[in-house]
Protein backbone atom coordinates (compact mmCIF):
# COMPACT_ATOMS: atom_id res chain seq x y z
CA UNK A 1 0.00 0.00 0.00
CA UNK A 2 2.34 2.90 0.88
CA UNK A 3 2.16 6.19 2.69
CA UNK A 4 4.33 7.71 5.40
CA UNK A 5 6.05 5.58 8.00
CA UNK A 6 4.60 5.70 11.50
CA UNK A 7 6.23 8.38 13.65
CA UNK A 8 7.24 7.15 17.06
CA UNK A 9 9.19 8.84 19.86
CA UNK A 10 12.91 8.13 19.71
CA UNK A 11 15.73 8.30 22.22
CA UNK A 12 17.73 11.08 20.51
CA UNK A 13 19.13 13.86 22.71
CA UNK A 14 16.91 16.87 23.37
CA UNK A 15 16.63 19.44 20.57
CA UNK A 16 17.50 23.03 21.47
CA UNK A 17 15.41 25.90 20.17
CA UNK A 18 15.19 29.60 20.97
CA UNK A 19 12.01 31.06 22.36
CA UNK A 20 12.35 34.76 23.13
CA UNK A 21 9.13 34.91 25.14
CA UNK A 22 9.45 32.02 27.57
CA UNK A 23 13.20 31.89 28.11
CA UNK A 24 14.77 28.55 29.01
CA UNK A 25 12.35 25.68 29.38
CA UNK A 26 11.94 22.10 28.33
CA UNK A 27 8.83 21.01 26.51
CA UNK A 28 8.28 17.50 27.94
CA UNK A 29 5.60 16.72 25.39
CA UNK A 30 7.99 17.03 22.42
CA UNK A 31 11.32 16.80 24.24
CA UNK A 32 12.42 20.24 23.01
CA UNK A 33 14.68 22.49 25.08
CA UNK A 34 14.06 26.23 24.75
CA UNK A 35 16.59 28.91 25.60
CA UNK A 36 16.52 32.67 25.46
CA UNK A 37 18.66 34.14 22.64
CA UNK A 38 19.54 37.25 24.64
CA UNK A 39 21.56 35.05 26.99
CA UNK A 40 23.65 33.65 24.16
CA UNK A 41 26.93 35.23 23.13
CA UNK A 42 25.77 36.90 19.91
CA UNK A 43 28.53 38.51 17.99
CA UNK A 44 29.71 39.20 14.45
CA UNK A 45 30.21 36.80 11.56
CA UNK A 46 32.86 38.81 9.71
CA UNK A 47 34.31 42.23 8.98
CA UNK A 48 35.64 43.96 5.88
CA UNK A 49 37.39 47.31 5.56
CA UNK A 50 37.48 49.01 2.14
CA UNK A 51 39.24 52.08 0.80
CA UNK A 52 39.71 53.64 -2.65
CA UNK A 53 43.17 55.07 -3.32
CA UNK A 54 44.94 56.67 -6.24
CA UNK A 55 48.16 55.45 -7.82
CA UNK A 56 49.95 58.27 -5.95
CA UNK A 57 48.92 57.12 -2.46
CA UNK A 58 51.24 55.00 -0.31
CA UNK A 59 49.50 51.70 -0.92
CA UNK A 60 51.66 49.62 1.44
CA UNK A 61 51.06 51.97 4.38
CA UNK A 62 47.32 51.83 3.73
CA UNK A 63 47.39 48.02 3.45
CA UNK A 64 49.24 47.79 6.78
CA UNK A 65 46.64 50.06 8.40
CA UNK A 66 43.77 47.97 7.04
CA UNK A 67 45.49 44.78 8.17
CA UNK A 68 45.84 46.24 11.67
CA UNK A 69 42.17 47.30 11.98
CA UNK A 70 40.80 44.09 10.40
CA UNK A 71 43.16 41.73 12.22
CA UNK A 72 46.50 40.19 11.27
CA UNK A 73 44.83 37.08 9.84
CA UNK A 74 42.77 39.12 7.39
CA UNK A 75 43.14 38.74 3.65
CA UNK A 76 43.97 41.74 1.50
CA UNK A 77 42.46 42.10 -1.97
CA UNK A 78 43.53 44.85 -4.37
CA UNK A 79 41.62 45.69 -7.53
CA UNK A 80 42.85 48.08 -10.17
CA UNK A 81 40.25 50.31 -11.81
CA UNK A 82 39.93 53.56 -13.69
CA UNK A 83 38.41 56.59 -12.02
CA UNK A 84 35.60 58.60 -13.61
CA UNK A 85 38.25 60.87 -15.16
CA UNK A 86 40.39 57.97 -16.43
CA UNK A 87 43.18 58.00 -13.83
CA UNK A 88 44.28 54.73 -12.24
CA UNK A 89 42.79 53.98 -8.86
CA UNK A 90 42.81 50.97 -6.58
CA UNK A 91 40.30 49.48 -4.21
CA UNK A 92 41.94 47.79 -1.23
CA UNK A 93 39.76 45.47 0.85
CA UNK A 94 40.80 43.70 4.05
CA UNK A 95 38.44 40.84 4.96
CA UNK A 96 38.37 38.75 8.09
CA UNK A 97 35.90 35.88 8.39
CA UNK A 98 36.80 35.06 12.01
CA UNK A 99 34.10 35.90 14.56
CA UNK A 100 36.72 36.54 17.25
CA UNK A 101 38.82 38.83 15.04
CA UNK A 102 35.72 40.69 13.83
CA UNK A 103 34.80 41.44 17.42
CA UNK A 104 38.38 42.59 18.12
CA UNK A 105 38.20 44.86 15.06
CA UNK A 106 35.09 46.52 16.44
CA UNK A 107 36.78 46.83 19.83
CA UNK A 108 39.76 48.63 18.21
CA UNK A 109 37.48 51.57 17.51
CA UNK A 110 37.86 52.45 21.18
CA UNK A 111 35.49 53.27 23.99
CA UNK A 112 34.78 56.87 22.91
CA UNK A 113 33.85 55.97 19.33
CA UNK A 114 31.77 52.97 20.41
CA UNK A 115 29.91 55.19 22.87
CA UNK A 116 29.35 57.80 20.15
CA UNK A 117 28.00 55.10 17.80
CA UNK A 118 25.50 54.00 20.46
CA UNK A 119 24.30 57.54 21.16
CA UNK A 120 23.91 58.64 17.51
CA UNK A 121 21.01 56.52 16.25
CA UNK A 122 22.66 53.19 15.57
CA UNK A 123 19.64 52.19 13.43
CA UNK A 124 20.97 54.34 10.58
CA UNK A 125 24.12 52.20 10.45
CA UNK A 126 22.37 48.82 10.12
CA UNK A 127 20.91 47.68 6.80
CA UNK A 128 18.27 45.08 5.91
CA UNK A 129 21.03 42.46 5.33
CA UNK A 130 22.19 42.70 8.97
CA UNK A 131 25.34 44.67 8.17
CA UNK A 132 26.66 47.38 10.49
CA UNK A 133 28.58 50.22 8.79
CA UNK A 134 31.31 52.53 10.10
CA UNK A 135 33.43 55.09 8.24
CA UNK A 136 36.84 56.15 9.55
CA UNK A 137 39.23 58.92 8.48
CA UNK A 138 42.01 57.36 6.39
CA UNK A 139 44.46 60.14 7.34
CA UNK A 140 44.10 59.21 11.03
CA UNK A 141 44.14 55.45 10.50
CA UNK A 142 47.53 55.50 8.73
CA UNK A 143 48.89 57.34 11.80
CA UNK A 144 47.64 54.50 14.01
CA UNK A 145 44.70 56.48 15.36
CA UNK A 146 40.99 55.80 14.95
CA UNK A 147 38.58 58.63 14.23
CA UNK A 148 35.05 58.57 12.81
CA UNK A 149 34.62 60.33 9.48
CA UNK A 150 32.12 63.16 9.26
CA UNK A 151 29.03 62.58 7.14
CA UNK A 152 29.98 65.39 4.79
CA UNK A 153 33.73 64.73 4.77
CA UNK A 154 35.46 65.21 1.45
CA UNK A 155 38.67 63.50 2.58
CA UNK A 156 39.39 59.81 2.02
CA UNK A 157 37.56 57.40 4.28
CA UNK A 158 37.85 53.74 5.20
CA UNK A 159 34.53 51.95 5.09
CA UNK A 160 33.96 49.19 7.62
CA UNK A 161 31.23 46.58 7.23
CA UNK A 162 30.48 44.19 10.09
CA UNK A 163 28.17 41.23 9.45
CA UNK A 164 25.92 40.91 12.54
CA UNK A 165 25.27 37.44 13.90
CA UNK A 166 21.50 37.38 14.32
CA UNK A 167 18.88 34.81 13.53
CA UNK A 168 15.13 34.85 12.86
CA UNK A 169 13.40 36.42 15.82
CA UNK A 170 16.50 38.45 16.77
CA UNK A 171 16.81 42.18 16.24
CA UNK A 172 20.17 42.97 14.56
CA UNK A 173 20.04 46.45 16.12
CA UNK A 174 19.67 44.97 19.61
CA UNK A 175 22.45 42.45 18.94
CA UNK A 176 24.97 45.08 17.78
CA UNK A 177 23.91 47.50 20.55
CA UNK A 178 24.37 44.80 23.21
CA UNK A 179 27.76 43.85 21.74
CA UNK A 180 28.95 47.47 21.77
CA UNK A 181 27.73 47.93 25.35
CA UNK A 182 29.60 44.73 26.32
CA UNK A 183 32.81 46.00 24.69
CA UNK A 184 32.50 49.37 26.45
CA UNK A 185 31.93 47.80 29.87
CA UNK A 186 34.79 45.33 29.33
CA UNK A 187 37.08 48.24 28.40
CA UNK A 188 36.09 50.12 31.58
CA UNK A 189 36.91 47.08 33.77
CA UNK A 190 40.42 46.76 32.33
Amino acid sequence: TGGCPVCEPCDFHAVYERNLITGIRKNDKRGIQYCNATGLDMSLHSVSWRVNVSALDQSELIQDSLKWIAGEKSSIEITKEKSFHGAEQYTIVAKNMSKKDSKKSLEKLGENILDELLKNNIRLRVDENKNFYVRLKLSELVKGEVSLADNNASSSTVKGKFKIESYPGDSPIEVISNLIEELISRNKRE
